[in-house]
């Protein structure tokens, strides 16, 4: 699957690092030293149990500019919230008529900018569990067990693409849940935070 991470930082950095040993093919979009010491050393992961670095571009790809990626199947949404204008029309030229963006920053109605910009068929609301942070440029520290997306469609639907969302997930060893009440679950990692 083609995947772009639109701010890979700490949790997009980590869940495209994952996505991409599992075989994907990640496109990272980043800015300043992380994206100049990534494109230059690779993404190093360091988790507990693991320490790795994924180099470019054999094992992931990194860019500033979403426009030369092209269309993509699933865009992970990670910037914060108050970046999200600027992003999504940064990232306008990533979606086709088959790419769904997930939505992952805190807050319970973070995801309707984007709806609004790429149209609410497109965007998938969820919510991240994951302790992730950049120690240095190039560098993603994860620590803890909990590695958890939550996300739905924004009518509860049981959909095909959220089920296959939840299995490129899992398969990239990230626990991943496909509710059909995305709006509880929003509202349960607002209230944990």
């Amino acid at each position: 699957m083609k995947i772009a991470v639109m701010g890979a930082g700490s949790v997009g950095g980590y869940l495209g690092g994952r996505l991409a040993i599992a075989g994907h093919q990640v496109f990272l979009i980043a800015r300043g030293a992380h994206l100049e010491a990534i494109s230059k050393s690779g993404l190093r992961l360091i988790t507990d149990k693991q320490d790795i670095t994924l180099r470019p571009p054999e094992e992931l790809r990194i860019t500033g500019d979403p426009g030369s990626i092209g269309h993509v199947d699933l865009v992970l949404l990670a910037v914060k919230t108050y970046q999200i204008s600027q992003a999504v029309t940064a990232m306008t030229p990533l979606t086709g008529p088959q790419t769904a963006v997930l939505c992952l920053q805190n807050g319970v109605d973070s995801y309707q900018e984007a709806a609004e910009a790429l149209g609410e068929a497109t965007v998938l609301p969820g919510a991240v569990y994951l302790e992730a942070s950049i120690t240095e440029p190039g560098v993603v520290r994860q620590s803890g067990e909990v590695v958890r997306v939550v996300f739905g469609e924004l009518d509860g639907s049981d959909s095909p693409r959220g089920g296959m969302i939840q299995t490129i997930l899992q398969t990239a060893e990230i626990d991943a849940e496909f509710t059909q009440d995305i709006r509880k679950a929003l509202w349960s990692k607002f209230i944990f935070i």
